[in-house]
Formats: structure tokens, sequence, C-alpha cells
């Protein structure tokens, strides 16, 4: 049975309306965008209020609840514009958002997911580390239980969006000599006077899509409680 890969008029309408918004926000500042090395938190913003950082996220939390198809059009467009800009928006609606809209309780979609569809916080997803790439088994991150919730230890590197993230789902393991079995993920928030959380890092400075921010999170005995558990059970 041969398969139909083709677009709908639908795809084809959001892809033109897609491309118009590139065009004229992100298009004319291309140079500029990579030179100043800065996010631009305006295009963010523009962005945000078309409704595009909710694209894969239910309606009830202010998203557009749409098909892969289209979700893909728009990273596909976006990436045309501006690589850079593209890597931090897709990073906050493919991955940032990803645990916390599959795993997380009402409370959480709330207080994390529903401002972060309207564009008011902005997240990544930690996996990497300076011995740990791709080989997810080394993970030194380390999240252990304590009463109400738990306690990370560790540093990730190459983070795409932590000198300006809010919020991190984060890939600890509960037993290092459990190798990929002892993984899982937390919902960690960045550290303020009122609570506990990650610290930036240094900034990480590249050669290219150089609007996008990349750098290290440090977890240095940070306590999260229960809830933010975004895993299966262990």
């Amino acid at each position: 049975m041969a398969l139909d890969f083709s677009f709908t008029e639908d795809h084809e309408f959001f892809r033109r309306t897609v491309r118009a918004a590139v065009n004229r926000l992100i298009m004319p500042r291309v140079k500029e965008l990579d030179e100043k090395e800065e996010f631009p938190w305006d295009l963010w913003k523009e962005f945000a209020a078309l409704g595009y950082l909710g694209l894969r996220h239910e309606e009830k939390y202010g998203g557009m609840a749409t098909d892969t198809i289209s979700q893909m059009i728009f990273y596909e467009e976006l990436a045309r514009g501006s690589c850079g800009f593209a890597m931090s928006v897709i990073m906050q609606v493919l991955m940032g958002t990803y645990f916390i809209a599959r795993f997380g309780n009402d409370n959480i979609k709330q207080k994390i997911l529903g401002p972060a569809i309207k564009g008011e916080k902005i997240g990544t997803i930690c996996f990497t580390e300076d011995q740990s790439g791709s080989d997810l088994a080394g993970t030194r991150t380390l999240a252990t239980k304590v009463d109400g919730g738990w306690k990370i230890n560790g540093q990730k590197q190459w983070i795409t969006n932590a000198p300006i993230a809010e919020f991190a789902t984060v890939m600890a393991t509960v037993d290092r000599k459990m190798g990929l079995k002892g993984l899982n993920f937390f919902l960690v928030e960045k550290k303020t006077e009122n609570r506990d959380g990650f610290v930036p890092g240094q900034q990480i400075h590249k050669l290219g899509s150089r609007c996008s921010l990349s750098g290290e999170l440090v977890f240095d005995n940070v306590f999260i409680p229960d809830e933010n558990f975004l895993g299966e059970e262990i």
C-alpha cells in the first residue's frame, strides 16, 4: 500500500503564513542576529504572540494542538530565516516542554507550560555532560531521593538556551550502576532568592548560529519537590 506524503491545502496555507512572518520579521535582520550574539527577545515575543510556541500542545494550556506535519513546516521555515533563532525556538517547542506536557501534573502545566507557550518563560532540556554526549549511559548528574522530593547534583554542558533559561528538563541518573535503566527526567527551575534551582555556568561562544545562546548549567545539591519528577515510575 502506497503512502501519501503530499501536503493538504491547510498545510500549504500554513506554510505561506509562516513564510510571510519569517520574511517580514527575521529576514531583514539575519546578519545582525549573528553579529550581535544576543538573544532576540523581541522576535521571541512576536512569534509567541502568533501562537507558534504552542504548536504541539493542548488548547487547554494555550496551544494549537497541530499535527506533526504542520510542526515540521514551521521548523523548516523558521530555519530558512535564521538557524540560530530556530534552534532556540525549536528547543522550547519540541524538547524543552515535551516531558512537562507529557508527565507534569496540572499544577506544573499551569505554572510552567502555559507561560512557556505564551513566551513568558523560556526553557531547555539537558542531556549532555563533558564526558557523555551521545553516551547517555555515562551520565553522572545524580538525583537522590529525599523526604518530599529529590536532590540533584551535577553539571550539564553545551545546552541550548542555558544562559537565559528559566526552567530545564534535566536528565539525571538515580543510580550510576544502572546505566540507561537508571535515567529519568526532572523539572528544575532557575535559582532565585526564594527557590532552590540551577545556576547558569559559562556561556559557550560559537562560530555560527550565535543568537541562540549555549552554555553550562550547574546543579549544586538542588532540591526539587516530588511533583517535578517527569518520568516513568522508578
